[in-house]
């Protein structure tokens, strides 16, 4: 199971920044919506689109990988359709073209996600694969941060619309070093190793949590909400109950975050150095998260991890409730959002080797298909819900009923690891 290398593994470079262009473009685009006219509402369903779209689209990719049986093309015009859909973002000013250019860049930049995955998979021979997913992983966290900390300075000498030509030119340098080191696998693998390998299921909830094998039939809903009706004494209910609150929680406080920290007429620069600090901190962290999980558990780190976010989430409430602006408002984002990050960091790596214990040997597609689509629904949901939340009620209203979820999730996981039925 080995690859046709050019150059040992310098393709594993070309992730580095097509995830500067991602990181980029998350920060820039709330920034931009407000710029141009747009509501903490516009920032709802824009985002809300992308994750709608995300959910057919990363069905229809997956199969199409399998029956192509190339990964090299998937990536690589992947690749060239963000860094068009990004040029053509400089040159809108209207909230619709800005919705449906982020649904169609959820379209694009998924067809990569399940060619990269199996590519990482192919690469290396059975007992180097973990080196590689960790190297991987490193790669794109360095990655998004390098993609947001340029923002702290370019904001403030340059217009922000500008911003997103960067980020083009972040994605067509992976481009252009995606056509030159990538080559195609001596043999192919079906993406149902996603499910059979944990370093490759951790590594893709990292980045995307829709990591759909097949689509989830009639039969299997109805057997999984069979399932859901002993939600208080199973396991796996539980496990999938306290995700789905912790992705409805993270879409509902991430939407509505930027308008608010611009609501208190914070500067542009200071939205990306508090988000710079997020991915910077993430970055640091996540290569000694499974160090973490080996010597204390990954359920103990799961547990203390959302504590930990909790913890965030109300200096967030109490960030609103204060009224704090200027440097205060800036201090008390960044120790906001770094316990929020560094619980994340812990919480994903967790929760993801908890997730890929669940699933029993020959329902993998059927229990990943579902967990996605409950993702997608948690996404969806979360995010068009904030935007209407916040404009009706204010953002402290949001950010509480944010860590209202998150508590449900902690309580969740722990009545699960303590009380479940949990799968041999």
């Amino acid at each position: 199971m080995t690859i046709e290398k050019k150059s040992d593994q310098k393709w594993l470079w070309s992730f580095v920044p097509i995830n500067a262009a991602i990181g980029g473009l998350t920060t820039l685009l709330p920034l931009y919506i407000i710029d141009v006219g747009g509501t903490v509402i516009d920032v709802g369903n824009i985002v809300s689109a992308y994750s709608l779209v995300l959910i057919p689209s990363s069905i229809l990719w997956g199969i199409a990988v399998d029956r192509k049986g190339k990964r090299k093309p998937f990536v690589t015009y992947s690749y060239l359709g963000t860094t068009i859909l990004l040029i053509a973002g400089f040159f809108l000013t209207d909230i619709g073209t800005l919705l449906l250019l982020y649904a169609c860049y959820a379209a694009v930049s998924t067809a990569a996600t399940p060619a990269v995955s199996l590519l990482l998979i192919e690469s290396s021979p059975e007992r180097r694969l973990s080196m590689t997913f960790a190297r991987y992983s490193s790669l794109t966290l360095v990655g998004t941060a390098a993609g947001v900390i340029p923002g702290a300075f370019w904001t403030i000498f340059l217009p922000l619309r500008p911003y997103f030509l960067l980020c083009a030119g972040f994605s067509g340098i992976s481009l252009a070093l995606a056509a030159k080191y990538l080559a195609e696998p001596k043999f192919a693998l079906e993406r149902e190793v996603v499910a059979l390998t944990q370093e490759s299921l951790v590594a893709k909830l990292r980045t995307v949590s829709m990591v759909f094998i097949t689509i989830p039939s009639l039969e299997d809903i109805k057997s999984f909400w069979r399932l859901m009706r002993s939600v208080f004494t199973r396991y796996l209910p539980l496990l999938y109950l306290s995700s789905f609150l912790f992705l409805t929680a993270a879409n509902l406080f991430f939407t509505s975050y930027t308008p608010f920290l611009k609501s208190r007429q914070m500067q542009d620069s200071g939205v990306f150095i508090v988000f710079s600090t997020l991915y910077i901190l993430q970055a640091l962290i996540y290569p000694i998260t499974g160090r973490a999980c080996a010597r204390s558990g990954e359920e103990r780190v799961a547990v203390s991890a959302l504590w930990l976010r909790t913890f965030g989430f109300l200096a967030a409430v109490a960030t609103v409730l204060l009224m704090l602006r200027d440097f205060a408002l800036l201090v008390a984002s960044i120790v906001s959002i770094a316990m929020i990050g560094a619980a994340f960091a812990f919480y994903n790596t967790s929760s993801s080797v908890l997730l890929f214990r669940s699933l029993a040997p020959g329902k993998q597609g059927q229990l990943l298909g579902i967990y996605s689509a409950l993702s997608g629904i948690a996404a969806f949901g979360g995010a068009i819900v904030s935007g209407y939340l916040s404009f009706r009620f204010g953002y402290a209203v949001t950010f509480t009923g944010a860590t209202v979820l998150l508590i449900g999730c902690a309580l969740a996981l722990r009545y699960a690891l303590g009380n479940g039925s949990r799968p041999s």
